[in-house]
């Protein structure tokens, strides 16, 4: 049985000696491949000194003991050169991280990427005050009537416009503005024309929308009502008893003034 001496990397660095010693060999990478069970990407990756190409150190140690052991060569010595070459590759993945066996390529969370995401989501928080900012602003102020409701019926012409809404809103009935009070509370009169009238209250605050709120009020005519309140009706009329008749006066006794007649009479 022959022996192969062992040789040593010399200056060399481990891709250069395993290709060298496959060379001399006069084996073909699929040679390799087929008595080593290393596949040939690794061992083209190992030769070529392309580390980015191999999986993790743990892996590529056992690739390279495998290659060495069956090229004559130290295993540990190639498994030290090895490590020395991956620390110092910039392009090389670190030990202990997650890595894609096919591509070799790990896949960590830096932080950089943190302070991205961090950024992200304050930037996202900045546009989300801002848009909840602007519709409050743009948002019409509420405003709840109390009085006139809507097709309600005044016997007179003084018609009375009372509600509550926000503070710091301008307030109008019909062009007119209406006093609103700390509280957003506010009560006015209007002086309305018989007949149907229509109410145009607007709200409105600085830079909002403007609220409206359109209504319907009845003025009674006045000479309706006051003939409505001195005509008695008509059974009433009827039912009235009529006035009593004067008494006739005491006839006089026709005796008595004959005899009075007659002594007036005498000398």
């Amino acid at each position: 049985m022959v022996a192969f001496q062992q040789k040593d990397l010399d200056d060399r660095s481990i891709g250069e000696a395993l290709r060298a010693a496959r060379e001399e060999r006069g084996e073909s990478v699929e040679d390799v491949e087929r008595l080593t069970h290393v596949g040939k990407k690794f061992v083209h990756a190992l030769e070529a000194n392309d580390l980015k190409k191999l999986p993790e150190p743990v892996y590529a140690k056992k690739f390279v003991k495998a290659l060495a052991k069956h090229y004559g060569i130290d295993p540990e010595a190639a498994s030290d050169a090895l490590l020395k070459e991956m620390a110092v590759s910039v392009e090389a993945p670190a030990a202990g991280r997650p890595v894609n066996f096919v591509e070799g390529r790990s896949l960590v969370a830096s932080p950089i990427l943190f302070k991205s995401a961090a950024l992200g989501v304050l930037f996202l928080g900045i546009i989300g005050y801002f848009a909840y900012s602007v519709h409050a602003i743009l948002k019409p102020p509420a405003v709840t009537l109390y009085s006139p409701h809507d097709d309600q019926v005044f016997a007179d012409n003084r018609v009375v416009i009372e509600g509550l809404t926000e503070p710091e809103v301008d307030l109008s009935v019909n062009g007119e503005p209406v006093l609103i009070e700390a509280d957003g509370s506010f009560k006015d009169m209007l002086n309305m024309p018989p007949g149907v009238s229509h109410l145009r209250v607007i709200a409105k605050k600085r830079h909002s929308r403007e609220r409206e709120i359109l209504l319907k009020v009845v003025v009674e005519e006045r000479d309706a009502v006051t003939n409505t309140a001195e005509t008695p009706p008509a059974e009433e009329a009827e039912e009235a008893p009529a006035p009593a008749a004067a008494p006739a006066p005491d006839p006089v006794d026709p005796p008595v003034m004959a005899a009075t007649a007659a002594t007036s009479t005498q000398p």
